[in-house]
C-alpha cells in the first residue's frame, strides 16, 4: 500500500508540473498574439490621427488664404493671435464658429465677431 502511494505521488507531481509549464506557455503565447493584435489597433489609430490632423493643418492653410498680409500680433482690442487686418485667427478656434473679428465701436479696445456677435474684451 505504501508502495502504491508513492508511486502515485510520483506521477502526480511531475505530471502537475508539466501541466503548469504548459498552461504557462499557452497563457504566455496568448497573451503575445493579444499583444499584436493591439499593437496593430494602435498603429492604426496613429495613421488615422496622423491623418486627420495633416487634414486639420491643410484645412487651416487653405482658410488663411484670403489675399491678407497676415501679421498675427494681437493689435489692441483683438484676442491673441488673431490678424487685426483680415479678422482671422492663426489656428481654427474650437466650436462652430470660425470667428472673423472686427473692432467695435466702444470707449475700451474690444472686438466683436461678426458671424456669432461673440465679444472679445482684453484684459488691461
Amino acid at each position: 500500500m505504501k508502495q502504491l502511494f508513492f508511486f502515485l505521488v510520483l506521477l502526480v507531481l511531475p505530471s502537475a508540473i508539466l501541466l503548469g509549464l504548459i498552461y504557462s506557455a499557452c497563457r504566455a503565447l496568448y497573451l503575445m498574439c493579444e499583444d499584436r493584435r493591439e499593437l496593430k489597433q494602435l498603429d492604426a489609430i496613429a495613421a488615422e490621427s496622423a491623418a486627420r490632423r495633416e487634414q486639420r493643418r491643410r484645412e487651416n492653410d487653405n482658410r488663411l488664404e484670403n489675399g491678407c498680409p497676415h501679421s498675427f500680433d494681437s493689435g489692441l482690442g483683438f484676442p491673441p493671435g488673431v490678424c487685426p487686418k483680415c479678422g482671422l485667427a492663426k489656428e481654427r478656434p474650437a466650436g462652430e464658429c470660425d470667428h472673423i473679428w472686427r473692432r467695435s465701436e466702444s470707449p475700451t479696445p474690444t472686438s466683436v465677431c461678426a458671424l456669432c456677435g461673440k465679444t472679445y474684451r482684453p484684459e488691461l
